[in-house]
């Protein structure tokens, strides 16, 4: 019986089942207990005035990249953004490229999450996003965006697309502070 190969959370390469730490980055597996920031477990539409609880370990967020925690799960994710982050589903049929977070384990086709729903690009100083004409569109905190219109995007926003809340989080550039 094969299994499935252990994923890390913060390069998201593959690595062996029984690997004590990941073999690209060398961050080890299991629970470390540092700074955490999370997702707060309120409606939907109220996201902005609820607290945050911990779930986003700060030290395990790439230089050059986000943390994001998805409503309702138990592991965050951290990604690199080289560039610009395409957000969205894959099928059988799409394979994932490397700019691209794949939420499909997440079950993000029953949210309502498209197969390329948002792009989060890297700024001078910060990140920004932008809907990519989602059919169930996108929210930053509470406001509703306007299709290929950026917005800023601020560490510790909740980005909402279709249905699935994502806490985002970042290290703040010399110029954020």
């Amino acid at each position: 019986m094969n299994t499935p190969p252990k994923l890390c959370r913060v390069c998201n390469s593959k690595n062996e089942e029984n690997a004590p730490f990941c073999f690209y980055c060398g961050v080890p597996f299991g629970e470390i207990s540092t700074k955490f920031v999370g997702i707060p477990d309120s409606s939907i539409n109220d996201v902005s005035d609820a607290p945050i609880e911990s779930f986003i370990d700060l030290e395990w967020i790439p230089e050059i990249g986000i943390g994001i925690q998805a409503a309702g799960e138990p592991l965050p994710i951290y990604v690199p953004v080289r560039n610009e982050l395409v957000i969205g589903r894959t099928t059988e049929y799409t394979p994932p490229a490397d700019d691209f977070l794949d939420l499909a384990n997440l079950k993000a086709g029953d949210f309502g999450v498209s197969r390329r729903h948002a792009m989060v690009r890297r700024m001078e100083s910060g990140y920004e996003v932008v809907d990519l004409s989602s059919r169930n569109g996108s929210w930053l905190n509470k406001e509703r965006l306007v299709p290929k219109k950026p917005y800023p995007l601020p560490s510790g926003s909740i980005l909402r697309i279709g249905n699935m809340r994502l806490l985002i989080m970042y290290h703040s550039t010399k110029k954020d502070q």
